[in-house]
């Protein structure tokens, strides 16, 4: 068979097995879903075939968010992708349009400059009166010219000035687009992963201590199976709305992954870092879930979080692997629990 039958059969291999795998985890074949199967399958980006095979291993809930961001990650598309591409043609046409009409004017005023130079010297010859009439007249006409071209280029560049105002507004909807997950509305993976690097750096250079919490939803996989859905990403939102209360700026909380989040705590130490886990902990297992349409009550959503906090000249990789460590050790312990690496014990609320 010639190399490329080989390639085309394989292809189609790889677009079953995509669709076989959407259909076992009870996702739709969207465009953005099917494209990163399909990636997976055909063996185009060893990367994000780790990843999946991490994810399936933890027994995440492959939903459209996480497809999003590993198209995001690893394919290089995406929503805010297109709109950051669409953002940066609209940036260069105002700064063209920019260049060119400062051009024009630099030509305008060189032109004045040469006139005003050709008339002093004029003046400093034996002229007419009739000439040096002439030549106010011709000054008056030159000046009026570069007055109007001057009202004209403020007025040119205020409306450069209003573009650029706006796409200052669209880059930060779009920087903020591409920084938030987009079912819960807190920080994705992607600002996570930037973060931790600048936090472990500022940490070393000043000497702070910074701690990271790892969380996961506990049987979350059976609870989207048996509730669905609509109501897991209702759990996703409430966690995260429960993080993000404990971590206002500074402090960055973020969903890592499927129902996993992370929270990020500079200038706190391991033993303040293990009472907020704590009290995020106690705080969610006491919360009962009740649906707002006929009122079922669901129980509550507890939560297995290890603790870490950064140990000096700690690679951020290291860091987070004992932190996600602290975490699996909390979820073979029995779950609903706080693990602390650094053999802490988080005391219950």
């Amino acid at each position: 068979m010639p190399v490329a039958e080989d390639y085309l059969a394989h292809l189609e291999r790889a677009a079953e097995a995509a669709l076989a795998s959407l259909r076992r985890h009870k996702v739709l074949p969207t465009t953005v879903a099917y494209s990163v199967w399909l990636a997976h399958h055909a063996g185009q980006n060893p990367a994000l075939s780790r990843a999946i095979a991490s994810l399936e291993a933890k027994g995440a809930t492959f939903d459209e968010a996480l497809h999003f961001e590993l198209a995001e990650r690893y394919l290089g598309f995406g929503a805010a992708s297109e709109r950051a591409q669409a953002l940066a043609a609209k940036a260069e046409r105002v700064l063209t349009r920019l260049t060119l009409q400062l051009g024009g004017f630099r030509s305008d005023a060189a032109a004045f400059g040469n006139a005003l130079r050709e008339a002093s010297g004029a003046i400093g010859e034996t002229i007419s009166p009739a000439e040096l009439l002439e030549l106010v007249r011709e000054l008056q006409r030159t000046t009026q010219t570069m007055r109007e071209r001057t009202f004209e280029l403020e007025r040119q560049l205020a409306e450069r000035d209003a573009e650029l105002a706006s796409l200052r507004e669209d880059l930060a909807r779009v920087v903020e687009a591409i920084n938030t997950d987009i079912v819960t509305g807190i920080a994705n993976r992607r600002l996570f992963d930037r973060t931790l690097e600048r936090l472990v750096a500022e940490a070393a250079e000043r000497g702070s201590p910074l701690s990271l919490l790892m969380i996961d939803i506990d049987h979350f996989k059976s609870f989207n199976d048996l509730h669905g859905h609509p109501v897991g990403d209702r759990v996703l939102r409430l966690v995260a709305t429960k993080l993000a209360e404990k971590a206002p700026a500074p402090r960055l909380a973020a969903r890592f992954g499927g129902e996993e989040f992370a929270v990020l705590l500079p200038a706190v130490d391991t033993e303040e870092a293990a009472a907020i886990a704590e009290s995020i902990r106690h705080e969610m297992a006491t919360h009962e879930i009740v649906l707002k349409t006929g009122g079922k009550r669901l129980g509550a959503v507890t939560l297995s979080i290890g603790v870490a906090t950064l140990r000096p000249n700690e690679p951020a990789d290291k860091f987070l692997a004992r932190a996600d460590a602290a975490l699996y050790r909390a979820k073979r312990n029995g779950r609903n629990r706080v693990e602390v690496e650094d053999g802490i014990e988080a005391m219950p609320v």
